[in-house]
């Protein structure tokens, strides 16, 4: 079973909706100076003391803010377009990064049993592996 026209549809504009919400509410951060906790990814740093020294000459700047907003919801849709091509089967994973069989997303039905195995989970946790075998 694939993914209702509804469920599809109401998918597509949460990502839309959150691609957006994500990249304003940083762009805004970044325009008032409010840069702690501005970052979780990667899991592993924050901004140095001369990046953010840096990102402070950037308040109060609506066109910037502007700019930074239509980059950050640009680069966040490429990575989902990337998402859905991998799972729509028009793309693979490179190679060495692992074995694959292609994958669906399908509406949930009575008959499928809970996951214990979350993806949002093992999305953080994995940066590590990443780590260790990124070029």
């Amino acid at each position: 079973m694939k993914l209702t026209n509804e469920n599809k549809k109401t998918l597509m504009l949460s990502l839309h909706k959150k691609i957006e919400e994500y990249a304003n509410d940083t762009s805004e951060s970044l325009n008032k100076g409010e840069l702690q906790n501005l970052l979780s990814y990667p899991p592993n740093c924050g901004l140095n003391d001369k990046e953010i020294n840096s990102l402070k000459k950037i308040t109060n700047d609506p066109d910037l803010k502007s700019a930074l907003s239509k980059i950050l919801a640009d680069n966040s849709a490429g990575v989902v377009f990337e998402l859905m091509n991998l799972i729509d089967g028009t793309s693979d994973p490179d190679e060495e990064l692992g074995e694959w069989s292609e994958i669906a997303l399908i509406d949930k039905s009575e008959d499928i049993e809970e996951n214990d195995d979350m993806l949002h989970d093992s999305f953080y946790e994995t940066y590590w592996d990443w780590k260790e075998i990124r070029p």
